[in-house]
């Protein structure tokens, strides 16, 4: 029996052994659900895993895989309902800090439990993840994640973070005591001054400020001693 036909049997047909038929909905309840969940957000992704499942458990297999069809390919269903069926990845709570693509959904489902609550609860699960970044994790780059476009490395976000405050908190105490410059002529030495201007100044105001400087020097040389 083919696909086509198996569309338009009774549902008592289409009902299992063990299963009574009045209970068992059709195909036309399962296409029409997947119709209305067309919105590409995590929480439609795991709505639709979910109605597969259920097709997949109360349609025979020929008019699982063709009502399947009239919405996307086999493999693309299958990954949706491992999506909606995994325990992290479909909890509710989790729903706001995934990235709405299923095939970075269903790279996150091979991720070990303990890991991706780990990823989850630091930051480097967020809605900007990429699969090719779930990818290196799963081949032994796990320490490295983009945020925010920039990659960081994810094993020491925490560390980071808190040397990023000790820096922060540094150059508050620095600019208090240089009276609010970004470094103190008479303390620093010429590295660090060079370091601050070119971090905080573009290419060619500091070439202009070196030629400026250097300017500066040669007329203090030529000064006749008064």
């Amino acid at each position: 029996m083919n696909g086509a036909q198996n569309l338009t049997e009774p549902v008592a047909a289409q009902a299992g052994p063990d299963a009574s038929p009045r209970n068992r909905r059709d195909w036309t309840y399962f296409d029409e659900r997947l119709s209305e969940l067309r919105k590409n957000d995590v929480e439609n992704i795991i709505a639709r895993g979910r109605i597969l499942i259920e097709a997949n458990d109360e349609l025979e297999r020929g008019s699982y895989e063709a009502t399947v069809k009239r919405h996307f390919d086999l493999s693309y269903a299958r990954k949706l309902r491992i999506i909606a069926a995994h325990p992290v990845i479909s909890n509710r709570a989790h729903v706001h800090a995934l990235p709405p693509s299923v095939f970075t959904l269903y790279e996150l489902t091979k991720l070990p439990a303990a890991l991706l609550r780990e990823t989850l609860n630091d930051g480097s699960i967020n809605a900007k993840l990429e699969r090719k970044d779930v990818a290196r994790w799963r081949k032994g780059e796990g320490g490295k994640v983009a945020v925010d476009g920039k990659t960081v490395e994810r094993k020491s976000l925490r560390e980071q973070l808190k040397a990023a405050k000790v820096e922060i908190e540094t150059l508050e105490a620095k600019l208090k005591d240089a009276g609010g410059g970004y470094f103190d002529l008479a303390l620093d030495s010429a590295e660090h001054i060079g370091q601050q201007l070119a971090e905080h100044m573009s290419e060619a105001r500091f070439d202009t400020a070196v030629k400026a400087a250097k300017a500066r020097f040669k007329a203090k040389r030529q000064k006749p001693a008064g």
